[in-house]
């Protein structure tokens, strides 16, 4: 039996789980084909994705932690996921200093606890600085291109958008729309997440700007398919507004489930985000369909 615990993200939820367990190492050394079973919403408990939570052996950290998509990928960073599992570390593991320090597979993340009432918890996150060169991305621009890449046109089927192309750790591809709730994620997203300009594939965000302080945005997140919200999403959209001169240096992203608070800072070159992480259930997980074997 493994246990886990759920928890959401605007609505962006994972299954997080002490990789120290006795029981872990199975499922860890069948991540992939576990990750699956375990996020079918049918089959298996449910969710976005995975995460594997372990203490840190480095001074830089206090935990590190491990993130597979609900399609039994790697990915590199979350920005709901850290929300949770900083959630899930103080409530669960009862840490009580007002900071935290996580690895992840992109390097360390400060989490600054805000506030906690009932079974939400508030932080802001330090995401690190956003990426804009194509080599960094990684982002196939197709002959010499100067960051940031703000115009790029991007052909899917018989349509053409125009992209605006970053990382936050993991690829992102931002295209602006008038009406974020009428965007075609499901039919673009798809599509634009294995467009051959992304050897990596990428994470989608169609955002629509309301004023310069302001941002609707729904999100398409490779590996997973359409999701409430997108925390490295929500900061990518921010920074790719801030780029092509549309929004301050700090804004609100309206996710389908609630709001993020993002900001650039123009000395330092890092990103800030801050929300919210809620815990659902604690879960026992009784073993695999046939019984335990893979």
């Amino acid at each position: 039996m493994l246990v886990l615990h759920k928890l959401h993200g605007l609505g962006n939820d994972f299954l997080v789980f002490d990789a120290h367990q006795e029981s872990a190492s199975l499922f860890l050394e069948h991540a992939e084909l576990w990750a699956r079973t375990a996020c079918d919403r049918h089959c298996g408990i449910g969710a976005d994705g995975v995460i594997a939570v372990t203490k840190s052996d480095t001074d830089d950290a206090d935990y590190r932690m491990t993130l597979w998509n609900a399609d039994g990928s790697r990915a590199e960073m979350s920005g709901n996921g850290l929300r949770c599992v900083a959630a899930y570390i103080r409530r669960v593991m009862g840490w009580e200093m007002a900071a935290l320090r996580v690895m992840t597979d992109v390097g360390g993340r400060l989490v600054t606890f805000l506030e906690s009432s009932g079974l939400e918890t508030r932080c802001a996150i330090r995401m690190g600085a956003p990426a804009l060169t194509p080599e960094a991305i990684p982002f196939r621009a197709g002959g010499k291109r100067e960051p940031p890449l703000t115009d790029i046109a991007l052909t899917v089927g018989k349509e053409t958008v125009t992209a605006t192309i970053l990382s936050m750790g993991n690829p992102h591809c931002t295209v602006f729309v008038e009406d974020a709730r009428a965007a075609p994620v499901a039919e673009l997203g798809p599509q634009l997440e294995h467009h051959p300009a992304f050897p990596n594939r990428t994470n989608v965000e169609f955002a629509a700007v309301r004023d310069r302080q302001n941002l609707e945005v729904a999100f398409w997140e490779r590996g997973v398919g359409q999701t409430a919200a997108s925390g490295t999403g929500a900061c990518a959209a921010a920074v790719a507004a801030m780029l092509r001169g549309l929004a301050d240096r700090a804004v609100t992203v309206h996710t389908e489930r609630g709001a993020l608070n993002v900001a650039w800072d123009a000395a330092t070159d890092e990103v800030t985000l801050a929300g919210s992480a809620c815990y659902i259930a604690r879960v026992e997980w009784a073993g695999w369909p046939d019984g335990g074997s893979i």
